[in-house]
């Protein structure tokens, strides 16, 4: 009676965590094998966010895993011996089964939930999206980043167009060609003409004046660039009658709830079914499905993203996993995926 009260103070899952802390894998006894995964960061585009390095676990589910580090381990923090350590670990791990068989899903301390298949008796595991806690990675949180709209990059691209200085362009039609020249370019190429012409219409390095041959030539060059042209007036245009529409009533524009919220992804299907049929049962419109390639559990019928965030704060009280979802603004097909 006081070992069975003992194992029921125990927190397994507590213990494997601890664990983890400093081993890549731990085996418990009957149980299975968890593995931790080191993820590396990557930019996720379709949800427009930046995921830092994060920790995750895995598990193979074994029967007949013996688990001898885990007991030595635990036997040794509760001062007990190996055999008093192993029964109660059994025990414990025939009512952790026995409530898989009952309830399909159990709570796996902060790692994840442990699930159970009805039709092949298999224990399978989904870890929890935001990892599991690892002191190299205190602090670091996904990064949001936003892409630059396509009037952004419009304007962009007009700025550096002004800024660079075309010297010509040709305009043409069927009937004429027009080569329009830069002001800039012209008046600083007719300035550098009027001053070599100048120096040597001043001087010659032989010695004498050649003023008398180039005076001519000065004459006509100030006369055509600052005399003022003759423009030719422009051809009448005949007035057109001005016809009044009549203004249109604008339509009312109903924002589209095309939000949802993310509480898992990049999962296999089957484990995605699993998650969204144990969040229908807590009462949640839970939806797994395909946005692209990428496997998702989402919650559908927000306008906006604050709508989102209202109902996280909402929700997260009552159950946990909401405090790991995010908002996303879906754009392409998606697609229910179907049990």
């Amino acid at each position: 009676m006081e070992s069975r009260t003992f194992v029921g103070m125990i927190e397994l899952s507590t213990h494997i965590e601890y664990l983890l802390l400093h081993h890549d894998e731990v085996s418990v006894p009957q149980l299975g094998t968890f593995i931790v995964k080191e993820m590396s960061s990557h930019r996720v585009d379709e949800e427009g966010i930046f995921l830092p390095p994060y920790r995750t676990v895995s598990f193979k589910w074994n029967e007949q895993e013996t688990g001898e580090d885990f007991i030595a381990s635990l036997s040794k923090m509760h001062n007990l011996s190996r055999q008093e350590t192993r029964m109660m670990c059994i025990e414990y791990i025939d009512e952790l089964i026995q409530r898989l068989d009952e309830e399909g899903s159990v709570s796996f301390g902060s790692m994840g939930y442990l699930l159970c298949d009805a039709e092949s008796g298999e224990i399978g595991f989904v870890p929890q999206q935001s990892g599991i806690a690892s002191p190299a990675y205190y602090g670091l949180d996904a990064v949001p980043f936003a892409k630059l709209s396509h009037e952004v990059r419009q304007q962009r691209a007009k700025k550096q167009a002004a800024g660079k200085v075309k010297l010509t362009s040709i305009q043409a039609d069927r009937d004429t060609i027009t080569i329009r020249i830069n002001r800039k370019a012209f008046n600083y190429a007719s300035a550098v003409a009027a001053s070599i012409l100048l120096f040597f219409a001043i001087t010659s390095p032989f010695g004498k004046s050649i003023t008398s041959g180039v005076s001519q030539q000065a004459e006509m060059f100030f006369a055509t660039k600052f005399l003022p042209s003759v423009k030719p007036e422009p051809k009448a245009v005949e007035a057109q009658p001005i016809v009044k529409e009549e203004p249109k009533a604008e339509p009312v524009q109903v924002a589209p709830k095309d939000y949802v919220i993310v509480l898992a992804s990049a999962i296999s299907e089957k484990r995605a079914l699993t998650y969204a049929a144990k969040l229908q049962e807590l009462g949640y419109n839970a939806q797994a499905c395909k946005t692209g390639t990428m496997v998702r559990v989402i919650i559908p019928g927000f306008a906006s993203e604050d709508e989102v965030y209202q109902k996280i704060r909402e929700c997260k009280a009552d159950c946990k996993d909401f405090s790991n979802g995010w908002p996303l603004h879906l754009k392409g097909e998606v697609t229910p995926i179907e049990p």
